[in-house]
């Protein structure tokens, strides 16, 4: 069972990757409206967040939000589209290349960048249930297929770095399938590694700073949880029910044919993850030790939004 880096990683201790101890509150729990007051690629968009200038006054014209897959980002979508709709603002909305492919997260003066996580074991599990243990399009669009336990994927198969297989080290991390260090590619760009998964975990850890707000998926079924988030954006309607591409299909073909793992399986993903599980915990888990759960989330300044006579949506 040793694993190399092309395959999720040697399982070692790492306690090289560490939290700054300047870094800020993190946007999970303590979610913001402030922006950077510099734009582009200069210097102070390049330094980490809790180093650079921010402000909670300059106007908002925009939403960015990073889909994370399997972590209950298409019901995001939809919420998130009723409030750039309720302020008459530019959405865009991004999934699959990494997190940074096409603009940095905190580059502009006018966005607000938002993303989502999951429990990365879980996410995981969820990733091969209902996109890798069957072709979605032959649940979709083949009319004579029919899923059997011979014709799935093993479970047993699903433990690299991009699914099946290794992800590719010579271009940057794309997210079409992913089982192993999912987070860390994706927020560092990096699909493999030379020195553990450190130098990945610090620079998706800097990325995720970044962010305004980090929607938490195990959150989605508390109330006030809820309640925060409508209070943030200052509009309701969040965590209703929204259909998924190949969701009722990928539901019906499991019910069929119910996915049995052993514990073994998910003892070994469970290690190869181990940098995801422990950005996971640095960002999300730290977040609410106490009991019961706060949640200090500032309300929307609504004096903030500008309204766009041709705002876009980009999906």
């Amino acid at each position: 069972d040793n694993d190399t880096s092309g395959d999720g990683g040697a399982i070692l201790e790492i306690s090289e990757a560490k939290v700054p101890s300047s870094h800020p509150l993190f946007p999970t729990c303590h979610p913001h409206w402030k922006v950077s007051t510099s734009t582009g690629n200069n210097n102070d968009v390049a330094m980490p967040i809790y180093n650079r200038t921010l402000s909670d006054t300059l106007p908002i014209t925009r939403i960015y939000f990073y889909h994370f897959r399997k972590a209950g980002g298409s019901m995001i979508r939809n919420y998130l589209s009723k409030v750039a709709s309720h302020y008459k603002i530019n959405l865009h909305m991004k999934e699959y290349n990494h997190a940074s492919a096409e603009e940095e997260v905190g580059s502009r003066n006018d966005t607000i960048y938002i993303t989502n996580m999951r429990d990365p074991v879980e996410r995981s599990i969820s990733h091969f249930k209902y996109s890798g243990r069957w072709d979605c399009e032959q649940l979709i669009k083949n009319e004579s297929f029919v899923p059997t336990e011979e014709n799935a994927q093993s479970f047993e198969a699903w433990k690299e770095t991009h699914g099946f297989e290794p992800s590719e080290c010579d271009i940057p991390f794309s997210f079409t399938s992913c089982a192993v260090n999912c987070y860390i590619q994706t927020f560092s760009g990096m699909g493999c590694t030379d020195n553990d998964w450190f130098t990945e975990y610090n620079l998706a850890l800097d990325r995720l700073l970044r962010y305004n707000l980090i929607f938490v998926f195990e959150k989605f079924n508390d109330a006030n949880y809820i309640e925060a988030i409508e209070n943030f954006f200052g509009v309701r309607g969040f965590n209703k029910h929204t259909d998924i591409y190949c969701g009722p299909e990928s539901k019906e073909a499991n019910e069929k044919v119910p996915l049995h793992v052993q514990f073994e399986s998910v003892l070994k993903l469970t290690k190869l993850n181990g940098m995801d599980n422990r950005l996971y915990k640095d960002v999300v888990s730290s977040c609410w030790n106490g009991n019961p759960t706060e949640y200090l989330f500032p309300k929307a300044n609504i004096s903030r939004f500008v309204a766009q006579e041709n705002r876009t949506v980009i999906e």
